[in-house]
């Protein structure tokens, strides 16, 4: 039995063929009847296996479907911070400590409890948006009559990309009674800023139809049933007589305790490790919110202009000037590729890093609106050097990118299209089954909502896993037919010798239209080149695409981009000397 394919299983058999702990009995549960019912809060965390069915659980005699409200303003909570690298806490801004508010709509299908909305989720909270996912609802013999509903979320930083996962756990009963709601945060993957929150929130229900229900369960269904096979990284062993799992997630490269989940994909096979927490493994870790940082550069920017130069030849090498109106002459021998490449010529300093980590760049990264990113990503930084010679990292370059592509797209289909939702989710996102998490980027807030295109996707592991086939074992190809521009897709695979990107952080490191490349022939003892191509993201997200036709990742809050020990194990599986 795959563990990957759970739209027709009941968690407790998801669990047991995963080789997750089991649950606790009915009968030893602290998360009981009544705490939910008539608690006063949560003294200290829960092991997180308190909102994953008992051993005894039992199908759901209640049908949720309808509204479910949260008081959210702080009462019975505990707020423990553990890092925070910024100083937030210091800032007059209130809200940090407080769940934003929580009115969204439910649906049940069997054990399947699935949120109408998946976010992230829009507000006007001053730091957090909800990111909700699908959960399950059982019953369990000491709970009185009522069924018991467990709801995977997510609190992803407003404006930023980081992503602290929670689980929250209520009873409810078809006349709409409802207890309170039990939360807990305890999963991190955010560099500066990491906290515990768990608390009981009163609620309330309101029983009803909701519309669009059975349209949200076909898509999580469908969505579920698609996911690659998966297993335990434990079982490689069995599969690859020879092989080393703890190569992968390798405790020498990160530590265990700033790991959130890795992976690697193989002949079509997901095989998976991490999802521990300080509290026991997340018990929903197929539905654990990922933050995507800069591998929106490569996902977004990237395969956008791969799509754009598909749908609209000349897109890669229109200028800057007649797509963006808010550039001056400044740009006038930029071009769309030489802004995804951040080769456009303008900077303060020409080291690689330097302009990225400035203090000013916080205007670009705070702003909400269009006016004020673009405004920064065109005025900010003077001309230095012809476009292509230097490479100096800038997300608001990308943005720049995302910016001409979606401009010179409108100038030819129509002021409401819209490069990433019309090209990226209708051309690859949907044909690729991807989850609905995906289907949403972050955007400015204002009437323009323009895609960040720099970082802002949410992702599940399942999403990573078929990305990385897709790009890697399929070659860029949908069932064998080319979707994007293929040269340059061939560019970042290193197969032009004329077009072989710019030199990045190091002498074997290239980075060529939003994908980095990494020579790793002298690691390897290959004879010839032999190139990996990678997605980075802040704090510690990497996505490795080997020439063997596996690929590997890891989502990590520790700052650390090591990867090797993968690599050679990788290696040992299936050369990649060519």
């Amino acid at each position: 039995m795959k563990c990957g394919r759970i739209a027709l299983l009941s968690l407790a058999l998801l669990l047991q063929a995963c080789g997750k702990p089991p649950a606790p009995e009915t009968s030893t549960r602290t998360l009981s009847y009544d705490l939910l019912m008539a608690g006063t809060g949560l003294a200290e965390p829960l092991p997180l296996v308190e909102f994953s069915p008992a051993a005894s659980k039992q199908p759901a005699t209640n049908v949720f479907s309808g509204r479910l409200l949260l008081a959210t303003d702080s009462q019975s909570n505990h707020f423990d911070l553990q890092v925070d690298e910024l100083n937030f806490i210091e800032l007059d801004r209130p809200g940090m400590q407080e769940l934003p508010p929580f009115d969204f709509e439910f649906i049940q299908s069997g054990d399947l409890l699935v949120p109408l909305r998946q976010g992230p989720i829009g507000n006007q909270h001053n730091w957090w948006e909800f990111v909700l996912l699908p959960g399950r609802v059982w019953d369990e013999d000491s709970d009185n009559g009522f069924s018991r509903a467990a709801l995977p979320f997510a609190l992803k930083e407003r404006r930023e990309d980081c992503i602290h996962n929670g689980l929250m756990s209520f009873l409810f009963s078809d006349d709409g009674t409802v207890s309170k709601v039990a939360f807990q945060l305890s999963n991190q993957t955010c560099r500066y800023l990491q906290f515990e929150m768990r608390g009981l929130l009163t609620a309330s229900y309101e029983p009803g139809n909701v519309e669009g229900g059975a349209d949200a369960i076909a898509e999580i269904v469908a969505n579920q049933a698609s996911r690659l096979p998966q297993w335990p990284i434990a079982r490689l062993a069995n599969d690859y007589p020879g092989s080393n799992s703890e190569e992968f997630g390798s405790i020498e490269e990160i530590d265990p305790a700033d790991m959130t989940v890795f992976g690697l994909i193989i002949d079509g096979v997901h095989y998976v490790g991490g999802c521990n927490t300080a509290h026991g493994t997340y018990p929903y870790c197929d539905e654990m919110a990922l933050p995507s940082s800069s591998v929106a550069k490569s996902l977004v920017g990237g395969l956008g202009l791969m799509l754009a130069e598909k749908a609209y030849p000349g897109t890669a090498s229109a200028r800057i000037t007649d797509n963006v109106p808010e550039c001056g002459e400044d740009w006038n021998t930029v071009t769309i590729e030489h802004a995804l490449d951040m080769t456009t010529g303008h900077y303060d300093s020409p080291e690689a890093h330097v302009d990225e980590d400035a203090a000013i760049v916080s205007r670009f990264f705070t702003g909400e609106d269009h006016a004020t990113k673009i405004d920064f990503a065109c005025n900010e930084f003077p001309r230095k050097s012809e476009p292509g010679e230097r490479w100096v990292y800038q997300t608001w370059a990308t943005y720049l990118a995302g910016t001409a592509i979606n401009n010179r797209m409108r100038a030819i289909e129509g002021a409401d299209a819209d490069f990433y939702a019309d090209l990226i989710v209708e051309k690859l996102w949907k044909p690729l089954q991807l989850s609905s998490l995906i289907h949403a980027t972050r955007r400015t807030n204002d009437i323009v909502a323009q895609p960040f295109t720099g970082f802002g996707l949410t992702l599940v592991r399942d999403d990573v896993a078929k990305l990385a086939v897709f790009l890697g074992a399929e070659d860029g190809r949908l069932n064998g037919e080319e979707v994007l521009d293929g040269k340059l897709f061939d560019a970042i695979k290193q197969r032009l010798p004329d077009d072989s990107g710019m030199q990045a952080e190091s002498e074997r490191i290239r980075y060529n239209n939003g994908f980095r490349s990494f020579d790793v022939s002298e690691i390897l003892g290959c004879d010839n080149p032999t190139w990996l191509v990678t997605m980075s993201g802040f704090g510690g997200i990497n996505i490795v695409l080997m020439p063997n036709d596996t690929a590997y990742y890891y989502f990590s809050d520790g700052n650390v981009h090591r990867f090797l020990h993968a690599v050679r194990e990788s290696h040992n599986i299936r050369s990649m000397c060519q």
